[in-house]
């Protein structure tokens, strides 16, 4: 009998050992890796998100039961969007009149809960039901934080897998996995994205000043929430677990979001990560204690600080996150464009797990005074082009006017460009007194620049 008992505490004693021996082997391979988590490998371009392979980025989206609406179709209004998915549309004109009843009713929440527990159909119905709730999200964003953790509580689903690993077994832990809600949520973003640029193209400029902060307001929170929601799914993309927050009300979240004074969106979540892939089952091992942060959609300048303030290391790997923010600040600037990037960091390390951004062209509609991204892309192709004056340089440029910078082409192009940019500044810059800013400006008005003898 006694050597039975021995021989299960042996067990025991083994299982804690190679659990224990996992998660050190995780922490040791999690420290010297996780700092150089800082290869964007999925940004937003323009409202469509884009992948990073070999060959560059490249657009992973395509949309599906979108309707056409007029291009001075005020999209802040989401209801008038919504009516146009209604018309000559029994079925959605039925549920349109259902919602815009529980929201007149019983109020946004209640709406968007109305919306979200229903099961999802591939049809035209849904879509109109999740652009009626990003819409709701944008108009309160700044006011209704429950809101927004209402709609990512509603985009997990409990996961049942074989065993639930904290740093121990521990299958008491209940652990989510992200669902398809998450992705229709997405997909109405980059469909909404569509309407408000199609708009901004169509409308040359705002009213008045007023009217114009109004209309930036609304672009600028579309962009962060977009940007927050898919890289929730990119990043969050393993088993979440559910837990509480100091200092916070009594509750269990799965993601966490609170926003701070600056606007800036914070995401905080468990995630754990999967230590050994045997074909279909994954052994979990150490988790992490996550914070995703959503810098407020700015132009022409990206605040440092998060990074300043929540990342311990100082490497390769930090430097590499700073010369992006100063590429995206640079090309912002010059071809006056709408950024935000977002940070993953690990709480309990303070290294950075993860890093991506999204950029939108800027229009006159949102307060552009001077050049808009539009006419610094056409006086960029002038600048090039044969009889430009930059043409003559071109070729060591690498510019190709054959095969022209677009809003289309913009986001497949990025390094491209940024290349371009500086060897802008090598070829002419000390020769010819040519800074970077100049390749976007209207030049037409000039003679050619000429080669120096």
């Amino acid at each position: 009998m006694k050597l039975k008992y021995r021989n299960r505490i042996y067990i025991a004693l083994i299982l804690i050992l190679v659990v224990c021996i996992i998660n050190v082997l995780t922490g040791m391979y999690e420290l010297m890796s996780s700092d150089y988590n800082v290869t964007a490998n999925q940004i937003i371009w323009n409202g469509a998100r884009y992948n990073r392979d070999e060959n560059g980025y490249k657009r992973i989206d395509n949309l599906e039961n979108i309707v056409e609406i007029p291009k001075d179709c005020d999209v802040k209004d989401i209801w008038a969007v919504a009516s146009y998915y209604a018309k000559d549309d029994v079925e959605c004109d039925a549920r349109l009149k259902e919602l815009e009843k529980i929201y007149d009713t019983e109020g946004k929440t209640a709406t968007v809960e109305n919306i979200l527990s229903q099961e999802l159909g591939n049809n035209k119905k849904t879509v109109m039901e999740y652009l009626i709730v990003d819409g709701i999200l944008i108009s309160s964003l700044r006011e209704d934080e429950k809101l927004l953790n209402t709609v990512l509580e509603y985009c997990f689903d409990r996961d049942y897998g074989f065993l639930g690993y904290k740093r121990y077994i521990d299958i008491g832990n209940k652990l989510y996995r992200k669902n398809e809600k998450l992705e229709e949520i997405i997909k109405a973003f980059e469909i909404l994205s569509k309407y408000t640029i199609d708009r901004a193209i169509a409308i040359p400029e705002a009213k008045d000043e007023d009217e114009g902060a109004v209309e930036t307001g609304y672009y600028h929170g579309m962009i962060q929430l977009f940007q927050t929601f898919s890289s929730m799914s990119y990043f969050g993309d393993d088993l979440l677990l559910e837990r509480s927050y100091p200092h916070s009300d009594n509750r269990k979240y799965i993601v966490r979001a609170t926003i701070k004074e600056n606007y800036d969106i914070v995401l905080s979540y468990k995630k754990y990560k999967s230590f050994i892939n045997l074909g279909n089952i994954s052994i979990y091992g150490k988790y992490k204690n996550l914070n995703m942060i959503v810098q407020y959609t700015s132009f022409g300048y990206l605040d440092y600080r998060d990074i300043e303030e929540n990342i311990a290391f100082r490497s390769i790997a930090i430097r590499k996150v700073y010369d992006k923010l100063f590429e995206l600040d640079i090309m912002s600037d010059h071809f006056r464009l709408r950024s935000t990037y977002v940070l993953i960091y690990d709480t309990d390390m303070n290294t950075i797990e993860g890093f991506s951004y999204g950029i939108y062209p800027g229009f006159a509609l949102f307060n552009e005074t001077n050049t808009d991204t539009p006419e610094a892309i056409k006086n960029f192709n002038s600048n090039f082009s044969k009889g430009g004056y930059f043409g003559e340089f071109a070729n060591e440029v690498g510019y190709d006017e054959n095969d022209p910078l677009t809003l289309e082409n913009f986001g497949d192009r990025m390094d491209e460009i940024w290349d371009m940019n500086k060897k802008t500044l090598k070829v002419l810059g000390k020769d010819y007194n040519i800074s970077m800013e100049m390749i976007v400006k209207d030049l037409s008005d000039k003679e050619p620049l000429k080669r120096k003898e």
